[in-house]
Protein backbone atom coordinates (compact mmCIF):
# COMPACT_ATOMS: atom_id res chain seq x y z
CA UNK A 1 0.00 0.00 0.00
CA UNK A 2 2.68 2.38 0.93
CA UNK A 3 4.80 1.46 -2.43
CA UNK A 4 1.43 2.35 -4.48
CA UNK A 5 0.86 6.00 -2.39
CA UNK A 6 4.36 7.03 -3.30
CA UNK A 7 4.42 5.78 -6.71
CA UNK A 8 1.23 8.04 -7.20
CA UNK A 9 2.62 11.00 -5.61
CA UNK A 10 6.04 10.43 -7.14
CA UNK A 11 5.08 10.19 -10.86
CA UNK A 12 3.60 14.04 -11.36
CA UNK A 13 7.43 15.37 -10.16
CA UNK A 14 9.11 12.56 -12.41
CA UNK A 15 6.65 13.79 -15.53
CA UNK A 16 7.29 17.74 -14.54
CA UNK A 17 11.15 16.52 -15.00
CA UNK A 18 10.74 14.84 -17.89
CA UNK A 19 9.01 17.87 -19.51
CA UNK A 20 11.47 20.29 -18.70
CA UNK A 21 13.60 18.02 -20.78
CA UNK A 22 12.68 19.67 -23.72
CA UNK A 23 13.59 23.18 -24.03
CA UNK A 24 12.74 24.23 -27.26
CA UNK A 25 9.26 24.67 -26.19
CA UNK A 26 10.08 27.79 -23.96
CA UNK A 27 9.72 31.10 -25.14
CA UNK A 28 12.63 33.61 -25.29
CA UNK A 29 15.77 34.43 -28.04
CA UNK A 30 17.06 32.53 -30.92
CA UNK A 31 20.07 31.66 -32.30
CA UNK A 32 19.54 33.93 -35.27
CA UNK A 33 18.53 36.62 -32.79
CA UNK A 34 21.50 36.19 -30.34
CA UNK A 35 23.68 36.47 -33.90
CA UNK A 36 22.37 39.67 -34.86
CA UNK A 37 22.66 40.96 -31.18
CA UNK A 38 26.93 39.54 -31.40
CA UNK A 39 27.06 41.58 -35.27
CA UNK A 40 25.93 44.73 -33.66
CA UNK A 41 27.94 44.90 -30.37
CA UNK A 42 30.72 42.21 -30.64
CA UNK A 43 33.98 44.18 -29.87
CA UNK A 44 36.11 41.94 -31.65
CA UNK A 45 34.03 42.20 -34.57
CA UNK A 46 34.27 46.28 -34.45
CA UNK A 47 37.89 46.08 -33.80
CA UNK A 48 38.35 44.07 -36.76
CA UNK A 49 36.29 46.08 -39.18
CA UNK A 50 38.32 49.19 -37.94
CA UNK A 51 41.61 47.46 -39.42
CA UNK A 52 39.47 46.84 -42.44
CA UNK A 53 39.15 50.36 -42.47
CA UNK A 54 42.54 51.17 -41.93
CA UNK A 55 43.87 48.59 -44.75
CA UNK A 56 41.35 50.98 -46.91
CA UNK A 57 43.61 53.64 -46.77
CA UNK A 58 46.57 52.05 -48.89
CA UNK A 59 44.45 52.68 -51.87
CA UNK A 60 44.71 56.31 -52.06
CA UNK A 61 48.32 56.28 -50.64
CA UNK A 62 48.92 54.22 -53.60
CA UNK A 63 47.13 56.26 -55.96
CA UNK A 64 49.05 59.62 -54.70
CA UNK A 65 51.83 58.38 -56.31
CA UNK A 66 49.67 59.67 -59.88
CA UNK A 67 48.67 62.88 -58.68
CA UNK A 68 50.63 66.18 -58.30
CA UNK A 69 52.11 67.49 -54.83
CA UNK A 70 52.61 71.54 -54.20
CA UNK A 71 54.50 73.12 -51.60
CA UNK A 72 54.77 76.83 -50.58
CA UNK A 73 57.96 78.23 -48.94
CA UNK A 74 57.88 81.73 -47.46
CA UNK A 75 60.46 83.88 -45.84
CA UNK A 76 60.77 87.65 -43.98
CA UNK A 77 63.56 89.13 -42.24
CA UNK A 78 65.67 91.76 -41.00
CA UNK A 79 68.93 92.55 -41.91
CA UNK A 80 71.55 95.59 -41.75
CA UNK A 81 74.49 95.58 -44.56
CA UNK A 82 77.38 98.12 -43.56
CA UNK A 83 79.31 98.49 -47.16
CA UNK A 84 82.56 100.32 -47.01
CA UNK A 85 84.12 101.54 -50.31
CA UNK A 86 88.25 102.97 -51.27
CA UNK A 87 88.21 105.76 -53.57
CA UNK A 88 90.95 108.57 -54.46
CA UNK A 89 94.21 107.86 -57.25
CA UNK A 90 97.75 108.58 -55.28
CA UNK A 91 99.50 110.43 -55.31
CA UNK A 92 97.32 113.12 -56.80
CA UNK A 93 93.77 112.16 -55.01
CA UNK A 94 94.39 110.69 -51.72
CA UNK A 95 92.47 107.75 -50.57
CA UNK A 96 89.61 107.68 -48.46
CA UNK A 97 87.14 104.90 -47.35
CA UNK A 98 83.32 105.81 -48.02
CA UNK A 99 81.17 103.30 -45.73
CA UNK A 100 76.99 103.32 -46.08
CA UNK A 101 74.96 101.09 -44.14
CA UNK A 102 71.44 99.59 -45.23
CA UNK A 103 68.64 98.12 -43.69
CA UNK A 104 66.38 95.87 -45.59
CA UNK A 105 63.62 93.49 -45.05
CA UNK A 106 63.81 90.67 -46.93
CA UNK A 107 61.24 88.45 -47.77
CA UNK A 108 60.07 85.39 -50.45
CA UNK A 109 57.87 83.47 -51.38
CA UNK A 110 57.71 80.16 -53.63
CA UNK A 111 55.15 77.62 -54.97
CA UNK A 112 56.18 74.08 -56.20
CA UNK A 113 54.17 71.91 -58.38
CA UNK A 114 55.05 68.57 -59.19
CA UNK A 115 53.56 66.41 -61.33
CA UNK A 116 54.64 62.25 -61.52
CA UNK A 117 55.33 61.64 -65.45
CA UNK A 118 57.04 58.19 -65.23
CA UNK A 119 58.13 56.34 -62.05
CA UNK A 120 58.75 53.21 -63.46
CA UNK A 121 55.27 51.69 -63.01
CA UNK A 122 55.88 51.71 -58.78
CA UNK A 123 52.77 53.35 -58.51
CA UNK A 124 50.89 51.07 -60.57
CA UNK A 125 52.43 47.87 -58.54
CA UNK A 126 51.50 49.86 -55.11
CA UNK A 127 47.76 50.21 -56.01
CA UNK A 128 47.81 46.45 -56.47
CA UNK A 129 49.44 46.00 -53.67
CA UNK A 130 47.18 47.41 -51.42
CA UNK A 131 43.85 45.96 -53.10
CA UNK A 132 45.44 42.86 -52.46
CA UNK A 133 45.72 43.58 -48.97
CA UNK A 134 42.70 45.01 -48.77
CA UNK A 135 41.03 41.72 -50.09
CA UNK A 136 42.79 40.04 -47.68
CA UNK A 137 41.97 42.14 -44.71
CA UNK A 138 38.04 41.48 -45.92
CA UNK A 139 38.53 37.58 -45.60
CA UNK A 140 40.16 37.81 -42.05
CA UNK A 141 36.89 40.08 -41.26
CA UNK A 142 34.63 37.40 -42.67
CA UNK A 143 36.63 35.24 -40.93
CA UNK A 144 36.42 37.27 -37.15
CA UNK A 145 32.88 37.32 -38.25
CA UNK A 146 32.49 33.23 -38.37
CA UNK A 147 34.98 33.04 -34.98
CA UNK A 148 32.87 35.62 -33.02
CA UNK A 149 29.21 33.73 -34.51
CA UNK A 150 31.03 30.00 -33.42
CA UNK A 151 31.53 31.07 -30.18
CA UNK A 152 28.01 32.61 -30.15
CA UNK A 153 26.56 29.14 -31.30
CA UNK A 154 28.66 26.99 -29.02
CA UNK A 155 27.74 29.93 -25.49
CA UNK A 156 23.81 29.72 -26.67
CA UNK A 157 23.87 25.92 -26.76
CA UNK A 158 25.90 25.91 -23.90
CA UNK A 159 23.03 27.92 -22.15
CA UNK A 160 20.47 25.98 -23.42
CA UNK A 161 22.00 22.73 -22.18
CA UNK A 162 23.00 23.56 -19.01
CA UNK A 163 19.32 25.33 -18.19
CA UNK A 164 17.81 22.25 -19.06
CA UNK A 165 20.02 20.20 -16.68
CA UNK A 166 19.37 22.17 -14.07
CA UNK A 167 15.93 22.02 -14.10
CA UNK A 168 15.80 18.32 -14.31
CA UNK A 169 18.39 18.42 -10.93
CA UNK A 170 15.92 20.07 -9.66
CA UNK A 171 13.41 18.21 -10.48
CA UNK A 172 15.29 14.77 -9.43
CA UNK A 173 15.91 16.44 -5.67
CA UNK A 174 12.18 16.77 -5.42
CA UNK A 175 11.92 13.14 -5.95
CA UNK A 176 14.40 11.99 -3.84
CA UNK A 177 13.01 13.59 -1.28
CA UNK A 178 9.75 11.92 -2.08
CA UNK A 179 12.12 8.39 -1.81
CA UNK A 180 13.36 9.33 1.23
CA UNK A 181 10.42 10.40 2.69
CA UNK A 182 8.60 6.96 1.39
CA UNK A 183 11.39 5.30 2.67
CA UNK A 184 11.05 6.15 5.96
CA UNK A 185 7.81 5.51 6.69
CA UNK A 186 7.91 2.39 5.48
CA UNK A 187 11.09 1.53 7.84
CA UNK A 188 8.62 2.79 10.72
CA UNK A 189 6.04 0.05 9.61
CA UNK A 190 9.14 -2.29 9.45
CA UNK A 191 8.39 -2.98 5.45
CA UNK A 192 12.24 -1.84 4.87
CA UNK A 193 15.57 -1.86 6.60
CA UNK A 194 18.06 0.85 8.12
CA UNK A 195 19.87 0.09 4.98
CA UNK A 196 16.81 0.86 2.72
CA UNK A 197 16.44 4.41 4.53
CA UNK A 198 20.53 5.16 4.51
CA UNK A 199 20.39 4.18 0.49
CA UNK A 200 17.88 6.55 0.12
CA UNK A 201 19.89 9.78 2.11
CA UNK A 202 22.88 9.05 -0.14
CA UNK A 203 21.18 9.20 -3.15
CA UNK A 204 19.43 12.55 -2.14
CA UNK A 205 22.81 14.09 -1.10
CA UNK A 206 24.36 13.14 -4.25
CA UNK A 207 21.55 14.95 -5.93
CA UNK A 208 21.58 17.91 -4.37
CA UNK A 209 25.42 18.32 -4.72
CA UNK A 210 24.82 17.92 -8.28
CA UNK A 211 22.19 20.58 -8.76
CA UNK A 212 24.62 22.42 -7.18
CA UNK A 213 27.39 21.63 -9.51
CA UNK A 214 24.52 22.29 -12.59
CA UNK A 215 23.71 25.89 -11.16
CA UNK A 216 27.56 26.89 -10.84
CA UNK A 217 27.86 25.41 -14.68
CA UNK A 218 24.75 27.57 -15.53
CA UNK A 219 25.75 30.86 -14.30
CA UNK A 220 29.50 30.01 -15.95
CA UNK A 221 27.77 29.71 -19.39
CA UNK A 222 25.72 32.42 -19.19
CA UNK A 223 28.90 34.78 -18.40
CA UNK A 224 30.35 33.16 -21.54
CA UNK A 225 27.12 34.33 -23.34
CA UNK A 226 27.27 37.71 -22.26
CA UNK A 227 31.04 38.47 -23.30
CA UNK A 228 30.10 37.38 -27.15
CA UNK A 229 26.60 38.98 -27.28
CA UNK A 230 26.98 41.96 -24.59
CA UNK A 231 23.88 41.24 -22.38
CA UNK A 232 22.90 38.40 -19.84
CA UNK A 233 20.66 35.90 -21.91
CA UNK A 234 16.76 35.13 -20.97
CA UNK A 235 15.34 31.89 -21.81
CA UNK A 236 16.34 30.26 -24.74
CA UNK A 237 15.06 28.52 -27.63
CA UNK A 238 16.82 25.24 -28.89
CA UNK A 239 17.89 26.63 -32.61
CA UNK A 240 16.55 24.61 -35.75
CA UNK A 241 19.30 23.46 -37.80
CA UNK A 242 21.75 25.77 -39.87
CA UNK A 243 21.40 26.72 -43.48
CA UNK A 244 23.89 25.58 -45.94
CA UNK A 245 25.26 22.39 -44.50
CA UNK A 246 26.38 19.92 -46.57
CA UNK A 247 25.13 16.56 -47.73
CA UNK A 248 28.43 14.38 -48.08
CA UNK A 249 32.01 15.05 -46.59
CA UNK A 250 33.63 15.30 -49.54
CA UNK A 251 31.22 18.15 -50.41
CA UNK A 252 32.52 19.74 -46.90
CA UNK A 253 35.97 19.08 -48.21
CA UNK A 254 35.64 20.59 -51.22
CA UNK A 255 34.20 24.40 -50.16
CA UNK A 256 36.50 24.02 -46.81
CA UNK A 257 39.77 23.86 -49.56
CA UNK A 258 38.11 26.70 -51.83
CA UNK A 259 36.00 29.25 -49.50
CA UNK A 260 37.58 29.48 -46.01
CA UNK A 261 38.41 33.02 -45.69
CA UNK A 262 41.82 32.21 -44.02
CA UNK A 263 42.54 30.17 -47.55
CA UNK A 264 41.26 33.24 -49.13
CA UNK A 265 43.38 35.89 -46.74
CA UNK A 266 46.67 33.85 -47.47
CA UNK A 267 46.43 33.61 -51.43
CA UNK A 268 45.81 37.94 -51.24
CA UNK A 269 48.93 37.99 -48.91
CA UNK A 270 50.74 36.28 -51.87
CA UNK A 271 49.75 38.61 -54.01
CA UNK A 272 50.24 41.33 -52.74
CA UNK A 273 54.10 40.55 -51.54
CA UNK A 274 54.74 39.65 -55.22
CA UNK A 275 53.03 43.22 -56.25
CA UNK A 276 55.61 44.70 -53.32
CA UNK A 277 58.55 42.96 -54.85
CA UNK A 278 57.53 44.67 -58.58
CA UNK A 279 57.19 47.92 -56.76
CA UNK A 280 60.26 47.61 -55.16
CA UNK A 281 61.95 46.65 -58.52
CA UNK A 282 60.73 50.06 -59.87
CA UNK A 283 63.30 52.04 -57.56
CA UNK A 284 66.00 51.13 -59.96
CA UNK A 285 64.42 52.68 -63.18
CA UNK A 286 64.39 56.32 -64.13
CA UNK A 287 61.99 58.88 -62.87
CA UNK A 288 60.25 61.61 -64.73
CA UNK A 289 58.40 64.70 -63.25
CA UNK A 290 56.81 67.94 -64.44
CA UNK A 291 58.32 71.02 -62.36
CA UNK A 292 56.72 73.88 -61.98
CA UNK A 293 58.03 76.96 -59.66
CA UNK A 294 57.00 80.60 -59.28
CA UNK A 295 58.54 83.02 -56.60
CA UNK A 296 58.86 86.35 -55.47
CA UNK A 297 61.36 87.73 -53.68
CA UNK A 298 61.72 91.78 -52.47
CA UNK A 299 64.57 93.63 -50.91
CA UNK A 300 66.55 90.49 -51.63
CA UNK A 301 69.61 92.04 -53.58
CA UNK A 302 68.72 95.63 -52.52
CA UNK A 303 66.45 98.01 -50.57
CA UNK A 304 63.38 98.25 -53.00
CA UNK A 305 64.06 95.63 -55.30
CA UNK A 306 61.77 93.05 -56.64
CA UNK A 307 62.61 89.80 -58.13
CA UNK A 308 59.38 87.31 -59.59
CA UNK A 309 60.29 84.11 -61.42
CA UNK A 310 57.78 81.22 -62.82
CA UNK A 311 60.25 78.17 -64.44
CA UNK A 312 58.50 74.94 -65.94
CA UNK A 313 60.92 72.11 -66.16
CA UNK A 314 61.40 68.47 -66.93
CA UNK A 315 63.24 66.35 -64.39
CA UNK A 316 64.82 63.08 -64.97
CA UNK A 317 66.66 61.36 -62.29
CA UNK A 318 68.33 57.56 -62.85
CA UNK A 319 70.05 55.58 -59.96
CA UNK A 320 73.74 54.39 -60.49
CA UNK A 321 74.45 52.43 -56.85
CA UNK A 322 72.11 52.39 -54.52
CA UNK A 323 74.73 50.13 -52.51
CA UNK A 324 72.66 46.97 -52.45
CA UNK A 325 69.30 48.12 -50.52
CA UNK A 326 67.15 48.00 -53.19
CA UNK A 327 67.84 44.19 -54.44
CA UNK A 328 68.30 42.87 -51.09
CA UNK A 329 64.54 44.55 -50.23
CA UNK A 330 63.00 43.06 -53.55
CA UNK A 331 64.39 39.38 -52.44
CA UNK A 332 62.68 40.00 -49.44
CA UNK A 333 59.45 40.45 -50.86
CA UNK A 334 60.20 37.33 -53.01
CA UNK A 335 61.08 35.42 -49.97
CA UNK A 336 57.69 36.83 -48.17
CA UNK A 337 55.62 35.72 -51.03
CA UNK A 338 57.20 32.45 -51.23
CA UNK A 339 56.01 32.07 -47.13
CA UNK A 340 52.51 33.36 -48.13
CA UNK A 341 52.66 30.42 -50.72
CA UNK A 342 53.20 27.65 -47.90
CA UNK A 343 50.43 29.81 -45.59
CA UNK A 344 47.90 29.16 -47.91
CA UNK A 345 48.55 25.84 -48.23
CA UNK A 346 48.97 25.35 -44.47
CA UNK A 347 45.53 26.75 -44.29
CA UNK A 348 44.27 24.71 -46.55
CA UNK A 349 44.80 21.91 -44.99
CA UNK A 350 44.02 22.94 -41.97
CA UNK A 351 40.47 24.04 -42.91
CA UNK A 352 40.03 20.67 -44.77
CA UNK A 353 41.08 18.80 -41.24
CA UNK A 354 38.35 20.65 -39.53
CA UNK A 355 35.20 20.07 -42.04
CA UNK A 356 36.62 16.70 -41.74
CA UNK A 357 36.43 16.88 -38.04
CA UNK A 358 33.11 18.50 -38.02
CA UNK A 359 31.86 16.33 -39.88
CA UNK A 360 32.79 13.08 -38.35
CA UNK A 361 31.34 14.90 -34.81
CA UNK A 362 28.49 15.67 -36.24
CA UNK A 363 27.72 12.54 -37.65
CA UNK A 364 28.91 10.94 -34.18
CA UNK A 365 26.65 12.85 -32.56
CA UNK A 366 23.46 12.05 -34.73
CA UNK A 367 24.34 8.31 -34.18
CA UNK A 368 24.09 8.79 -30.56
CA UNK A 369 21.01 10.52 -30.59
CA UNK A 370 19.62 7.79 -32.17
CA UNK A 371 20.64 5.22 -29.46
CA UNK A 372 19.85 7.87 -26.69
CA UNK A 373 16.43 7.95 -27.75
CA UNK A 374 15.70 4.30 -28.19
CA UNK A 375 17.30 4.21 -24.32
CA UNK A 376 14.90 6.61 -23.17
CA UNK A 377 11.67 4.61 -25.05
CA UNK A 378 13.60 1.36 -23.24
CA UNK A 379 13.77 3.04 -19.71
CA UNK A 380 9.99 4.74 -20.31
CA UNK A 381 9.04 0.65 -20.83
CA UNK A 382 10.86 -0.38 -18.39
CA UNK A 383 9.08 2.20 -15.78
CA UNK A 384 6.27 1.54 -16.49
CA UNK A 385 6.85 -2.34 -15.78
CA UNK A 386 8.53 -2.15 -12.68
CA UNK A 387 5.44 0.12 -11.45
CA UNK A 388 3.02 -2.89 -12.37
CA UNK A 389 5.47 -5.16 -10.78
CA UNK A 390 5.64 -3.07 -7.81
CA UNK A 391 2.22 -2.91 -7.48
CA UNK A 392 2.00 -6.39 -7.00
CA UNK A 393 5.14 -6.89 -4.45
CA UNK A 394 7.44 -8.72 -6.55
CA UNK A 395 9.66 -5.11 -7.12
CA UNK A 396 10.45 -3.14 -4.61
CA UNK A 397 9.91 0.66 -4.15
CA UNK A 398 13.92 1.62 -4.75
CA UNK A 399 13.82 -0.16 -7.61
CA UNK A 400 11.15 1.58 -9.30
CA UNK A 401 12.57 5.15 -8.16
CA UNK A 402 16.33 3.98 -9.70
CA UNK A 403 13.94 2.79 -12.83
CA UNK A 404 12.91 6.47 -12.99
CA UNK A 405 16.28 8.11 -12.15
CA UNK A 406 17.85 6.09 -15.25
CA UNK A 407 14.86 7.57 -17.08
CA UNK A 408 16.57 10.92 -16.01
CA UNK A 409 19.44 10.42 -16.83
CA UNK A 410 19.09 9.02 -20.22
CA UNK A 411 16.97 12.37 -20.99
CA UNK A 412 20.14 14.54 -19.54
CA UNK A 413 22.26 12.61 -21.98
CA UNK A 414 19.63 13.45 -24.82
CA UNK A 415 20.07 17.14 -23.67
CA UNK A 416 23.51 17.05 -23.92
CA UNK A 417 24.05 15.17 -27.27
CA UNK A 418 22.08 18.01 -28.85
CA UNK A 419 24.22 20.51 -27.49
CA UNK A 420 27.22 18.47 -28.97
CA UNK A 421 25.51 18.29 -32.39
CA UNK A 422 24.66 21.54 -32.79
CA UNK A 423 28.14 22.54 -31.89
CA UNK A 424 29.53 20.29 -34.57
CA UNK A 425 27.23 21.60 -37.13
CA UNK A 426 28.66 24.99 -36.16
CA UNK A 427 31.86 24.16 -36.64
CA UNK A 428 30.97 22.62 -40.11
CA UNK A 429 29.46 25.18 -40.99
CA UNK A 430 32.24 27.51 -40.65
CA UNK A 431 34.95 25.13 -41.78
CA UNK A 432 33.14 25.53 -44.98
CA UNK A 433 33.27 29.58 -44.76
CA UNK A 434 29.31 29.60 -44.45
CA UNK A 435 28.72 30.65 -40.79
CA UNK A 436 28.38 34.49 -41.45
CA UNK A 437 25.72 36.89 -41.36
CA UNK A 438 24.67 36.73 -45.31
CA UNK A 439 25.01 32.98 -45.35
CA UNK A 440 22.80 32.42 -42.63
CA UNK A 441 20.21 35.05 -43.03
CA UNK A 442 20.90 36.63 -39.90
CA UNK A 443 18.09 39.46 -39.27
CA UNK A 444 20.32 42.41 -39.51
CA UNK A 445 21.66 45.33 -41.77
CA UNK A 446 24.91 43.91 -43.03
CA UNK A 447 28.15 45.99 -42.51
CA UNK A 448 29.02 47.29 -46.22
CA UNK A 449 32.70 47.48 -46.33
CA UNK A 450 32.65 49.26 -49.50
CA UNK A 451 31.09 52.34 -48.33
CA UNK A 452 34.53 53.22 -46.67
CA UNK A 453 36.30 51.92 -49.65
CA UNK A 454 34.87 54.18 -52.12
CA UNK A 455 34.23 56.70 -50.05
CA UNK A 456 38.68 57.22 -49.18
CA UNK A 457 39.45 56.19 -52.44
CA UNK A 458 38.11 59.07 -54.17
CA UNK A 459 39.44 61.70 -51.64
CA UNK A 460 42.28 64.02 -52.72
CA UNK A 461 41.32 66.72 -49.52
CA UNK A 462 40.23 66.04 -46.57
CA UNK A 463 40.67 68.76 -43.76
CA UNK A 464 38.65 66.52 -41.23
CA UNK A 465 41.59 64.13 -40.68
CA UNK A 466 43.87 67.16 -40.20
CA UNK A 467 41.96 69.23 -38.24
CA UNK A 468 39.58 66.81 -36.78
CA UNK A 469 39.63 64.34 -33.77
CA UNK A 470 39.46 61.29 -35.31
CA UNK A 471 36.64 58.77 -36.52
CA UNK A 472 33.58 59.41 -35.18
CA UNK A 473 30.60 56.85 -35.99
CA UNK A 474 27.75 57.47 -36.31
Amino acid sequence: MNARRFRRASLPAVAAALALALPAVAAGDTLLEAMAKAYVANPQLEAERARLRAADEGVPQALSGWRPTVTARGSVGYGQYNTRRRSGSPPIIPLRWNESTQSRNPTSVRVEATQPLYDGNRSTARLQAAKHRVSAQRARLVSIEQTVFLSTGVTFMDVVRDQAVVELTVNNVAVLRRRLQAAQDQFEVGEVTRTDVAQAEARLARAIAEQASAEGQLEASRAGYERVVGELPGRLEAPPPLAGLPATKEEAVEAASQQHPDVTAASFEEQAALADADAIRSELLPRVNLVGTVSHASDASGRGTRNNDVTVAATVSMPLYEAGSVTSRRRAAIETASRMRAVTEDRRRVAIEQAVRAWENLASAQARMESLETEVRASEIALDGLQQEAEVGTRTLLDVLDAEQDLLDARVNVVRTKQAEAVASYQLAAAMGRLTAEAQQVPVPLYDYRENYDRVRSLRWDPGAIFGGGRKDE
